[in-house]
């Protein structure tokens, strides 16, 4: 009898660990799994055409390209005059933010992504520039 007892608190205690923690994600539309957090983060790989207002005629557009090598994210600069790597490269869903170094003059730029299409801003000493643009066909 009590190895009965024992069988049945046994599978009990492991439904309430492993079914219901996957019932309740199932159902909670705003606790996202890892895979869609991870989907999310490979959208962002590819290339971005994008524009830049109010600053030296150079800098009005370019392109982004967003590439992944394991667990690492990089964003290159695409510009007429070549390429220009970033530093401190971090995403978080749909939010891309990177450093980067143009003329000697550090600049942070935030970049929201919504499917195709990208909007942000760059930070500089000299102020902050609003971006915008779209996934390269």
């Amino acid at each position: 009898m009590h190895s009965k007892n024992l069988f049945k608190y046994s599978i009990m205690l492991m439904l309430m660990l492993f079914v219901a923690p996957a019932v309740s994600n199932a159902t909670n539309p705003t606790n996202p799994s890892s895979e869609e957090i991870v989907l999310g983060k490979k959208k962002w790989v590819g290339i971005w055409d994008y524009t830049v207002s109010d600053v030296p005629p150079e800098y009005t557009s370019g392109a982004l390209q967003v590439s992944k090598s394991g667990r690492t994210y990089t964003v290159e600069l695409l510009l007429d005059f070549g390429k220009i790597p970033t530093e401190a490269v971090v995403i978080k869903n749909k939010l891309l933010y990177f450093e980067v170094n143009l003329d000697g003059m550090a600049i942070e730029i935030t970049l929201n992504r919504d499917g195709d299409s990208i909007s942000g801003e760059a930070a500089s000493m000299d102020g902050v520039f609003y971006m915008k643009g779209q996934r390269r066909k």
